[in-house]
């Protein structure tokens, strides 16, 4: 039997997906909240470069990922949206673990923006169910 005949399980893929969006959502919005405090752990002081320092390593992540993901697409659709789910998935846990021993603000500034390049998880995720589940049960 050749891999192609294999039936794709898709509700199994549906719901690993749909923890891995889960998580991936809530790990990047549960860090709004602390974003300040760890800006200013980083060494900023004063309330206006708090403030834009907060907002910038918070914006950098989606600026990166919205420039890498028309490549993380067209990669998926030749490599398959699978092996671009565990590469997003293991990129995303190796910057998030490296945030997390910033030293200082540029640092961390930098691991923001190779965590938006490193990311897409979520796009993909929706593309590889609507892909896979069958039209009647989707909608």
């Amino acid at each position: 039997m050749s891999p192609s005949d294999v039936p794709i399980n898709w509700k199994r893929n549906l719901t690993v997906t749909w923890l891995g969006c889960f998580l991936t959502g809530a790990a990047f919005s549960l860090v709004m909240p602390f974003l300040p405090l760890y800006v200013e752990q980083l060494g900023v002081t004063g309330h206006s470069a708090l403030n834009m320092w907060s907002g910038l390593v918070f914006s950098i992540t989606f600026l990166f990922s919205a420039i890498a993901s028309p490549f993380w697409g067209g990669l998926a659709d030749r490599k398959g949206r699978k092996i671009m789910l565990l590469r997003s998935a293991l990129g995303m846990a190796i910057v998030m673990l490296l945030m997390g021993m910033a030293q200082n603000i540029w640092q961390f500034l930098i691991l923001r923006a190779l965590l938006g390049l490193l990311g897409g998880f979520i796009p993909n995720a929706n593309a590889l169910i609507a892909t896979q589940v069958p039209r009647h049960k989707s909608g």
